[in-house]
């Protein structure tokens, strides 16, 4: 990467326009997770509920399909199939029926986002050379480019309100007006960009080290930078008020939880390796990848970190989110 990457808003452009339980359990609000997983030599995906049952594939050759993205109501997937060197984004209905394509060479496209109301799609798109940041209708009809040289974006990030997409970009000063509104320059050489409950910040992690990351929070005008702990990997609570997160060292990474407004973090996890936390739509359990078995899998823990329990196992490239995914309630 030639440029150190930066966190930026760009308002959002109007367009125009094992075992099986039953579908019907995953409809009345269970818990249930798409997740990635590598069997017989392909990454494909599969759902599972949080206790463990219902493991169902949901996704079969050709390819590997990769990040699955639940729709906000819940009823469908996007995800990332991957043939070759392309790269391309296809919906499903949540027990993998119905399977569609939206995006078509040229280029590849990757890092579906929906957005809050389940309308649009925010996504990277190569087809322009650099990867840049677009948006098309939930069909794949009116797509439109948001970003442009110089440098490249990447990640979208829906704000809760739908006005707002965050990304990271290589870019060096603040993001031009592409068709409508400008963006705002956030803070520069940070990742995993983490819109707060309340869309009124961000969490974000940056560098402050040879050896270490450290987690900030910002206003979504730029203002009220403030570090809240070393450590990567934020992800609030949905009521906002504890954030989960990653603290590594040597051989070994575990997770944390402390208050949003900022004090002592708790450790929940043991010994050994364990990364990307996410807390379930009801704030009930936090599902987390750990590698304590010996094997890299899929887990999921209480807020307090009891009943910590193995679901099934999980593969993917980590630069590539998400590997797995709560299903919306």
């Amino acid at each position: 990467m030639a440029a150190a990457a930066v966190l930026l808003l760009l308002a959002a452009m109007p367009l125009l326009v094992g075992g099986r339980q039953s579908l019907a359990a995953c409809a009345a609000g269970a818990d249930w997770l798409a997740f990635v997983s590598l069997r017989a030599g392909e990454m494909q995906i599969y759902s599972i509920d949080a206790d463990g049952q219902g493991e169902r594939r949901l996704t079969r050759p050709p390819g590997q399909s990769v990040i699955p993205v639940w729709s906000p109501d819940g009823r469908r997937i996007a995800f990332v199939k991957r043939q070759g060197k392309d790269s391309q984004i296809y919906v499903m209905n949540a027990d993998g029926s119905a399977r569609r394509r939206l995006t078509r060479p040229s280029g590849s496209a990757t890092f579906p986002a929906w957005s809050p109301d389940g309308s649009r799609f925010a996504f990277v798109s190569t087809r322009q050379g650099e990867p840049q940041i677009y948006v098309m209708n939930a069909d794949g009809t009116a797509r439109r480019r948001l970003t442009g040289p110089p440098g490249f974006s990447t990640v979208p990030v829906w704000s809760p309100d739908g006005r707002y997409v965050a990304f990271v970009s290589t870019r060096q000063r603040r993001a031009g007006a592409v068709g409508a509104v400008g963006g705002v320059l956030l803070r520069p050489g940070v990742l995993h960009p983490a819109w707060a409950p309340d869309g009124r910040s961000i969490a974000y992690v940056t560098r402050v080290g040879l050896a270490e990351q450290a987690i900030y929070t910002v206003r979504i005008d730029g203002t009220g930078r403030r570090r809240i702990t070393t450590g990567y990997g934020p992800a609030w609570s949905p009521d906002g008020r504890r954030i989960a997160l990653v603290v590594a060292r040597v051989g070994d990474a575990q997770i944390y939880v402390m208050n949003a407004g900022g004090g002592a973090a708790k450790r929940l996890t043991p010994g050994g390796v364990h990364l990307m936390p996410s807390w379930s739509p009801d704030g009930r359990r936090i599902a987390f990848i750990s590698s304590r078995a010996g094997d890299l899998a899929l887990w999921v823990m209480d807020p307090d970190g009891r009943n910590q329990r193995r679901l099934a196992p999980v593969a993917g490239d980590f630069s590539v989110l998400p590997i797995f995914a709560w299903k919306p309630r």
